[in-house]
């Protein structure tokens, strides 16, 4: 047994020696984040994380999972008498383990080394130009986003194509077939509109153009599901484009099918395998048609068959989704296999379709355009329906009788408007959605960023602070609340920014950046705004 001196002495040695090394506790959070802390203390019902940028005070203990206390034990207590054997003796715990200092100090070292590794192998890949690049079997895919994320969704793609190939059968030209298409992602919106070659608008997440064979998105670290939903819609467009190459689609039709099978449920499974189950239910498009048929303002079908690509914007879509999910979904599938039929023969343009050939962007200079009378009359005939008001009233008789919670579907509506850059209509739905009891913090932030959006940035960031308040681990919100502190988010470019484009320091949004980057270090953009402060 150890008398109380030397005891004291191995503490005081203890303290000693840790301070020659980085010391870190860790958190494991319930949904399996490991967040690195200076040091993690449970305070009665109050979790206490000190981090290199300042302190959280986390009250929900819903939200972690348990706390490991590595390195510096000195205020640590034993829960058995093994445990308080070790402390006696000088052992420290790190990684779960007990170990002596010396090894400690050794596995920090270690750790460290491969930590300044790993920030080294990001940074030398983090310029879009000298992005990863992965073939597969059907695509180049290219990102400077993570390796991790290369392989996610090349996964993705590939399982994806499978999927699509199997339903409507993809049988590119010679010269297609040869072809891998081109996938970029990058790691930021700010550098998606960047670079693009297209010259995308602030409201755009992702296109596929023909014109380079392209398919084109960025990776939304606070939305990752935003990414997915994203990468399959616009995949479709990149799928039913080589069906074939010269048909010229419909826009109600081509954006309603991409988002049918777009919005889909995905499974990781064992070795990067990926399952994919297509044609989820979107409630928020379903509460945008509910209502325009209670207030009589609905799109007829009639309307929908002959809309064009001017008037074609979010009130139509939900109606075009509707109608093509009414068609795979009602009554047990009674339209869906005609209907695949229907779009299958008309994206090949089957023997016997009519079409006009018009100029078009390709190799051929050509498209074959079927109008949209043919159109409508191929599917009646497809699905075996000669009347088109009886299609109409049952299509709104379907959505009418979509049972959905009022809350959940203005939640989700409000969030998709915020992705969508429709700040106005998102604040209506987000407001809705708070006072009906809302308790997704997402609900504040987003609002938040919709009235920063609208000119309304003070009030934004106290719904900013509100929903770091419900979420004290979120790295986004944080980085928003940084972001809009110094006018960022409101302008699009921070305020006080100096020719280099670094930002005159503002202490609390350089604080919340910081923070934000701890939580999230793998997060490059987080780290790229943090480095702008001076």
């Amino acid at each position: 047994m150890l008398t109380t001196t030397r005891r004291a002495t191995l503490r005081l040695l203890a303290a000693c020696l840790i301070v020659s090394v980085a010391h870190a506790d860790r958190l494991i959070t319930n949904d399996g984040r490991v967040i690195e802390v200076k040091k993690a203390r449970k305070e009665g019902n109050i979790y206490r994380l000190v981090f290199e940028h300042g302190e959280i005070l986390c009250p929900d203990s819903d939200r972690i999972a348990s706390i490991e206390m590595e390195g510096d034990m000195s205020d640590y207590k034993p829960q058995d008498e093994n445990e308080q054997d070790k402390l006696d003796k000088g052992f420290v715990r790190y990684r779960g383990k007990w170990m002596s200092l010396s090894r400690y100090e050794t596995e920090k070292k270690k750790e460290f080394a491969k930590a300044q590794e790993r920030t080294a192998f990001l940074a030398e890949h983090s310029d879009w130009y000298n992005c990863w690049t992965k073939e597969s079997k059907h695509f180049l895919v290219k990102t400077n986003s993570s390796p991790e994320l290369l392989e996610y969704y090349t996964a993705l793609l590939e399982a994806y194509y499978k999927l699509m190939d199997k339903r409507v059968g993809i049988k590119p030209t010679l010269s297609y077939r040869r072809k891998k298409m081109t996938v970029n992602i990058y790691k930021s919106r700010e550098e998606f509109q960047k670079l693009s070659a297209a010259g995308v608008g602030p409201s755009t997440l992702g296109y596929f153009w023909s014109a380079d064979d392209t398919l084109n998105f960025f990776h939304n670290y606070d939305e990752p599901a935003q990414s997915d939903w994203v990468a399959l819609h616009e995949c479709t467009h990149l799928l039913t484009f080589l069906i074939d190459q010269q048909y010229q689609p419909q826009i109600w039709l081509n954006e309603a099918v991409a988002d049918y099978f777009g919005s889909a449920k995905i499974t990781a499974g064992g070795r990067g395998k990926i399952e994919i189950e297509p044609g989820q239910l979107q409630t928020d498009r379903v509460l945008t048609v509910q209502k325009a048929i209670e207030d009589g303002k609905d799109t007829k079908l009639t309307e929908l068959f002959f809309i064009n690509r001017e008037s074609f914007d979010g009130f139509q879509y939900a109606h075009a989704w509707s109608f093509v999910y009414f068609l795979n979904e009602f009554d047990g599938g009674k339209y869906q296999k005609g209907f695949q039929k229907f779009f299958k023969a008309l994206y090949t343009v089957k023997k016997g379709i009519p079409y006009e050939s018009i100029s078009a962007p390709g190799p051929t200079g050509r498209g074959k355009r079927v109008s949209p009378e043919d159109i409508r009359d191929l599917l009646l005939k497809a699905i075996k329906m000669k009347d088109v008001e009886l299609l109409e009233k049952q299509w709104k008789e379907f959505v009418k009788n979509v049972p959905i919670e009022g809350l959940s579907a203005r939640l989700k509506r409000g969030l998709r408007s915020v992705m969508m850059g429709d700040f106005e209509d998102a604040i209506l739905d987000l407001d809705q959605a708070i006072e009906l009891g809302a308790k997704d913090p997402r609900a504040w932030a987003s609002r938040g960023v919709a009235k920063a959006f609208t000119g309304s940035t003070k009030s934004g960031v106290k719904d900013l602070l509100i929903a770091v308040e419900k979420d004290p681990l979120n790295a986004s919100f944080r980085n928003k609340l940084s972001g809009m502190l110094v006018g960022r988010i409101s302008t699009g470019s921070a305020r006080n920014s100096s020719s280099n484009g670094k930002l005159h320091t503002d202490e609390e949004a350089k604080r919340q950046a910081g923070l934000a980057m701890e939580l999230d270090p793998e997060n490059e953009s987080y780290k790229s705004w943090y480095q702008r402060f001076e």
